[in-house]
């Protein structure tokens, strides 16, 4: 197994060694040294930088966009990482990515023409990756943080927000320009010096490939309209950071998966609070949820009780994202009620009442009173 480092890393290492696999031979053809002397030395250096920067980019665009060069990258992580062989959470996996590419087809129909290939790893980090080619894997640690297919959604919603911006794509094409530029500043550079220059970043540099914090918030957002569209708790997306925060703590060095909290990222609070408020605005201003309470119109609503393996706070967020839909898709409009031990309002379940928590009935007064 693998040891224990920084997805950032890991997922830096396995694309830069795949691509100096293929592109050594495919790719990065040896370019003419320019004469170092004279004006002919800087312009020869200028058209054989021109030529390297295009290999780069014909290098990601393999892996990126061709069929051959995603399955090839799929099997390098598949070797890299291993397979899981959990049916239960394979056939899970099965279902949701179906219905989230519907979900993200509704605003985004361009992910029909590079549908995704994905599998669970056998890392016991909790974690998951969207790599160039909209290559996708979720840690077997995952499920060890939480089982709950609404935030399982959530996470992969996020790496799917990365995956249609092509955010990995374009940070590998970045460091590697950079870098090359930054060779070139002394002295031409040859095919064999462009090698050495890529495996330098590959073995070297991994680190520093990463995605910035403008790309994590805009996976987040994205995320939340895609778990939407896809029918599923819009309120998991506040909730699963929620449980991160209670199992990790606040201090996002503790976080066991870099990738979706490195030090200059979102800390879990942020990504928490940033979707509560997106809840806030979808249930057109009307509910919200704070320290574990529930809010309509300013009001308490409940402050739900430790159930179904989640802290009272997590499960406000499940109550508020119901409600949210609730006001969005007008069932406000209709009464609230019991049915059995759920409250309802109109047609939407709002919250299924447990020990320790008020009757469905109790909340359904109450709800009326307030909504």
């Amino acid at each position: 197994m693998i040891k224990m480092r920084s997805w950032k890393k890991k997922i830096g290492s396995c694309i830069l060694c795949g691509i100096i696999g293929a592109s050594v031979s495919a790719f990065f053809q040896p370019v003419p040294v320019a004469d170092a002397a004279g004006i002919g030395g800087i312009i020869g250096t200028a058209i054989q930088g021109a030529a390297v920067y295009k290999q780069v980019d014909d290098t990601i665009k393999y892996y990126d966009q061709t069929e051959e060069g995603r399955q090839a990258l799929f099997a390098e992580y598949q070797k890299k990482f291993g397979v899981s062989e959990n049916y239960y959470r394979k056939q899970q996996l099965d279902d949701m990515m179906p219905r989230l590419t519907r979900g993200i087809a509704a605003v985004d129909p361009s992910i029909h023409k590079k549908p995704y290939l994905y599998f669970i790893n056998k890392q016991e980090s909790f974690n998951a990756f969207c790599s160039m080619g909209h290559v996708m894997s979720v840690n077997e640690g995952l499920y060890s943080l939480t089982e709950n297919p609404d935030e399982v959604a959530v996470v992969l919603g996020h790496e799917m927000g990365h995956g249609q911006k092509n955010h990995v794509a374009s940070s590998i094409r970045k460091k590697m320009n950079v870098a090359i530029g930054a060779g070139m500043l002394g002295s031409a550079i040859g095919g064999s010096a462009l090698t050495n220059l890529a495996l330098n970043i590959a073995v070297n540099q991994i680190d520093t490939v990463a995605i910035t914090k403008k790309d994590e918030w805009e996976a987040d957002n994205l995320a939340f309209d895609y778990i939407i569209n896809a029918g599923y708790n819009p309120g998991a997306a506040a909730a699963i950071w929620q449980r991160v925060e209670e199992k990790y703590g606040k201090s996002k060095t503790s976080f066991a998966g870099e990738i979706f909290s490195p030090s200059d990222h979102p800390t879990h609070q942020q990504r928490r609070d940033n979707y509560t408020k997106k809840l806030f605005e979808y249930s057109g201003k009307h509910a919200t949820a704070e320290k574990g309470v529930v809010k309509v119109n300013g009001k308490a609503l409940v402050q739900p009780a430790a159930a179904d393996g989640m802290s009272g706070a997590e499960r406000s967020y499940f109550v508020l994202g119901n409600l949210a839909a609730a006001y969005h898709n007008g069932h406000n409009k209709s009464d609230a009620y019991a049915s059995g031990s759920t409250l309802m309002l109109g047609a939407q379940p709002i919250m299924t009442c447990h020990s320790g928590d008020p009757s469905a009935s109790e909340l359904a007064e109450l709800l009326n009173r307030i909504k």
